[in-house]
C-alpha cells in the first residue's frame, strides 16, 4: 500500500472516531447555555461526517481489493500508546479490511437514520432541555465506541470498546432515571453484562500469557500456526511469526493447542452476554424501558450484533477448535427457537420486537457455528436495516398514542398511521423472511448451512422461521386491522417528517439491502437469483478461515432453490396462519388460551426464568450481603470498640487536663522542652 493510500485509512478511521465524539462534547458541554433545542445538531453533524468517511475508507478497500495480488487486511498504525523496556510494548491501531468496513457502513449509516429521527420523538415526548441535550450527548458518545470496537486492531482496544458501549448502553436504557422500571433494567443490562464480560476479560489475559502478544495479526498467525496439519502444527512457521527460537516455538504450539478451546469458550462467554443468548439474554427485554430510538440503535441494530461481529472476527481461533463452534451452533439454534415462542404470546409491540431480536441474533451465531460466516453477517446487514425499522415504527406508535403499546389497547391504527402502517407492513415482511425481501436471503442461506453441517438445528431453524412469521404478523395484524381503537383521551396522529424520513429510508433498505448478497442472473424466473453475490466475494477473504475449516468454498454457503422455495412458503403459511387467527377467525386465540391454560402461562411469564434467577442467584446473593452487612455493624464494630477501649480510657483521664487555653500549652511544651535539654546536658 502507498504512503497517501495508508495516510487516507488513517486520517478517515481518525475522524469515523473523532467527529461522533466531538458532536457528543459539544451537545453535553454547550447543550445547556447555548444549543438547548438543538442540542441534536452537532450529533447529526458528527455522525453525519462519520458515514461520509466510513464510505471514503469501504470504497477505497473495495478498489484496492480488485487489484490483483493485492493483500486483504491492513493494519494502519496510529501511534504508541504504552511502552517498556526501550521498546513499545502496546500500538494503537485499526485493522481494516472487509468486514470493518461493512460493520462501519452499517454503525453509522443505521446511527444517522436513528439520531435523525430522535429529534423529533425526544423533543415531542416532552424532555426537558436538560435531557433533550444529555440523551444526544450519549447518543454520540455511543457511536464512538461501537466505531472504536469495530475499528480496534487489536484484543485491547476491543475490549475497551466493548465496555464503553456497555457503559452507553447502561446511560441510555437509564434515560428515565426518574422511573423505578427504567433504572433497574438499566442495572439489570449492566450487571448481566458484566458476567459475560469476565469471561471476555480473562480470554484476553489467556491469549496474552499463551501467545505474548494481543494484535490481532499476531494472535491469528500464532495459532493458525499452531493449528496447522490438522493440528500438529508448524513450530518453524510459529517460531517466524513470534520471533522466537524453535525450542521456544514448541511450548508456545503445545500450550497454544490445549488452551485454544478454553479461549474460544471465554471469548463466546462476553458475545454471550453483549449479544443477548442464552443463558445472559434477560437483560435485552427490559431494556425496552429505554426511549424507542434507544431501542433501534443500541439493542436491534448495533451494539447487540459487537458479539456476532468478535466471533467473525476471531474466526480463526473458533475453528480451531470443533468444541468451541459446536457450542456456538447449539447455543445460537436454541436461542432462536427459545425466544421466537416467547414472542407468540406477549402484548408490549416493543418486547416482541425484543425478543425477536434474541431469535435473529440466534440465527447469526447459527450460521457462525455452521461455517456460514458471510451469510451470519450478511443477515446481521439487513437485520439492522428492518430491525431498526420496526422499533422506529413502534416507537412511532407510542408517540402517537401518548406512550401506550401494549396491544390489547389499541387496534386498527392503518387508518390514522397510514405511513406508520405501511413501513411496519415492509419491515415486517423483510424479518418474517418473505420471498424477495432482504431478510429472505440471507435467512435462507444460514438454514441451508446448518442443514447441511447439523441437521437438527435446521431443522430448528426452519421451525424458527415459520414461528417469526407468525409472531410478526400477529402484532401487524392486532395493531393495524380489524375496526379502530385508541385509548379514552387520546389524539392518534402521524409521525413529524424528521421520524417519516428515517422510516422511508429504513424501509428502502428492508427491501433492497438482500440483494448485495444474490447474483443475478437473465433468463425465467426460476433461477434468476442465486445466493452468493457480491457481499460474499467482498467478505471472503476475512472469512477464509470458515470455509477452510468447513472442508468445502464459500458457494456451499449459498441455498439450492429447493430450500428457498421452501423458505418462502413457510413464512408466506405462518403469514396467513396469523391472518386466520387474528383478523378472520380471531376467537381461536381465546380458545386455545382457555384449552391449554398452562402451557400458554408459562410462555407468557417467558419459562419463569427471570423467577428462577431471582430465587436462585439474586436473592441469595442480597441474603449474603445482609449477611455480611449484619456481621459488620454488630460483630466487627464490637471487636474495634473492645479493642478501642484502653486508649479511649487513658484518653478519658487525660483531655480532663485539656482546656484550650494556649498559654497553658506553651507554658507545656517550653516546660517539657527545658526537661530533654536537662537530660541531655546532665546524663
Amino acid at each position: 500500500m502507498d504512503v497517501d493510500t495508508l495516510n487516507t485509512l488513517r486520517t478517515c478511521g481518525i475522524l469515523v472516531l473523532l467527529l461522533p465524539l466531538l458532536g457528543a462534547v459539544l451537545a453535553g458541554g454547550l447543550g445547556r447555555p447555548l444549543l438547548r433545542g438543538k442540542s441534536h445538531f452537532p450529533v447529526i453533524a458528527g455522525v453525519l461526517g462519520a458515514v461520509i468517511c466510513s464510505f471514503v475508507v469501504f470504497f477505497k478497500i473495495n478498489g484496492l481489493s480488485h487489484q490483483e495480488g493485492a493483500q486483504t487486511s491492513w493494519m494502519v498504525p496510529v501511534y504508541d500508546w504504552l511502552s517498556a523496556g526501550g521498546g513499545t510494548w502496546f500500538k494503537v491501531s485499526f485493522l481494516i479490511d472487509a468486514l470493518t468496513c461493512v460493520m462501519l457502513v452499517t454503525v453509522t449509516f443505521i446511527s444517522l437514520l436513528v439520531v435523525i429521527y430522535s429529534r423529533d420523538y425526544m423533543r415531542e415526548h416532552g424532555v426537558p432541555v436538560r435531557g433533550y441535550e444529555r440523551f444526544f450527548a450519549f447518543m454520540g458518545l455511543f457511536v464512538f465506541s461501537m466505531c472504536a470496537l469495530v475499528l480496534g486492531g487489536n484484543f485491547v482496544l476491543l475490549y475497551l470498546g466493548w465496555e464503553a458501549v456497555g457503559l452507553c448502553s447502561y446511560l441510555l436504557i437509564g434515560f428515565y432515571y426518574q422511573r423505578p422500571a427504567a433504572a433497574a433494567a438499566a442495572k439489570k443490562a449492566f450487571l448481566v453484562n458484566r458476567i459475560g464480560d469476565f469471561g471476555f476479560g480473562l480470554a484476553i489475559f489467556l491469549i496474552y500469557l499463551t501467545i505474548g502478544h494481543l494484535d490481532y495479526h499476531t494472535v491469528f498467525e500464532a495459532v493458525r500456526a499452531a493449528t496447522a496439519n490438522h493440528g500438529a502444527g508448524d513450530a518453524e512457521a510459529l517460531a517466524q511469526v513470534l520471533g522466537i527460537n524453535a525450542s521456544a516455538a514448541s511450548v508456545v504450539m503445545e500450550n497454544i493447542q490445549n488452551r485454544v478451546t478454553i479461549i474460544a469458550l471465554l471469548l463466546f462467554c462476553g458475545a454471550v452476554g453483549k449479544s443477548a443468548q442464552l443463558p445472559l439474554y434477560v437483560w435485552l427485554p427490559d431494556a425496552m424501558e429505554g426511549p424507542s430510538p434507544v431501542s433501534a440503535l443500541i439493542h436491534a441494530a448495533t451494539m447487540v450484533t459487537a458479539g456476532v461481529y468478535m466471533v467473525a472476527r476471531c474466526g480463526v481461533i473458533f475453528v480451531a477448535s470443533p468444541v468451541a463452534l459446536t457450542v456456538v451452533a447449539v447455543i445460537g439454534g436454541v436461542t432462536a427457537l427459545f425466544a421466537a415462542t416467547i414472542a407468540l404470546t406477549q402484548h408490549d409491540m416493543k418486547r416482541i420486537l425484543a425478543y425477536s431480536t434474541i431469535s435473529q441474533l440466534g440465527y447469526m451465531f447459527l450460521g457462525l457455528g455452521c461455517f456460514a460466516a458471510s451469510s451470519a453477517i450478511f443477515h446481521l446487514m439487513p437485520h439492522a436495516f428492518f430491525k431498526a425499522l420496526l422499533f422506529l415504527a413502534a416507537g412511532s406508535v407510542m408517540h402517537a398514542l401518548g406512550g401506550i403499546i401494549d396491544l390489547r389497547r389499541f387496534g386498527g391504527l392503518r387508518r390514522v398511521l397510514p405511513w406508520t402502517c405501511l413501513t411496519f407492513v415492509i419491515g415486517s415482511l423483510a424479518l418474517a423472511g418473505f420471498p424477495l425481501l432482504a431478510g429472505f436471503w440471507s435467512k435462507d442461506e444460514i438454514i441451508h448451512a446448518a442443514m447441511i453441517h447439523r441437521p437438527v438445528l435446521g431443522v430448528i431453524a426452519l421451525v424458527t422461521a415459520v414461528l417469526t412469521a407468525f409472531y410478526t404478523f400477529r402484532m401487524v395484524f392486532r395493531a393495524f386491522s380489524g375496526e379502530q381503537r385508541v385509548p379514552e383521551g387520546v389524539h392518534a396522529h402521524e409521525s413529524g417528517k424528521w421520524m417519516l424520513v428515517s422510516l422511508g429510508i429504513l424501509a428502502l433498505g428492508a427491501v433492497f439491502a438482500g440483494y448485495f448478497g444474490v447474483t443475478l442472473h437473465a433468463g425465467g424466473f426460476v433461477g434468476v437469483f442465486e445466493p452468493h453475490g457480491a457481499f460474499h466475494h467482498y467478505l471472503e477473504p476475512v472469512m477464509e478461515p470458515f470455509a477452510e475449516a468447513a472442508g468445502h468454498g464459500e458457494h456451499a454457503e449459498g441455498g439450492g432453490h429447493l430450500l428457498m422455495y421452501l423458505s418462502a412458503l413457510l413464512a408466506i403459511g405462518g403469514i396467513l396462519a396469523a391472518y386466520v387467527l387474528y383478523v378472520r377467525r380471531p376467537w381461536i386465540p381465546g380458545l386455545v388460551r382457555i384449552a391449554f391454560p398452562e402451557q400458554h402461562r408459562v410462555v407468557f411469564n417467558k419459562y419463569y426464568v427471570d423467577e428462577g434467577y431471582d430465587k436462585a442467584i439474586v436473592q441469595p446473593l442480597r441474603q449474603g450481603g445482609r449477611f455480611c452487612f449484619g456481621l459488620d455493624e454488630y460483630l466487627i464494630d464490637g471487636i474495634i470498640w473492645v479493642v478501642t477501649a484502653v486508649p479511649r480510657t487513658l484518653a478519658f483521664g487525660l483531655r480532663t487536663f485539656q482546656h484550650g487555653a494556649l498559654q497553658g500549652y506553651g507554658l507545656s511544651m517550653a516546660g517539657g522542652l527545658a526537661i530533654i535539654v536537662l537530660l541531655v546536658l546532665f546524663l
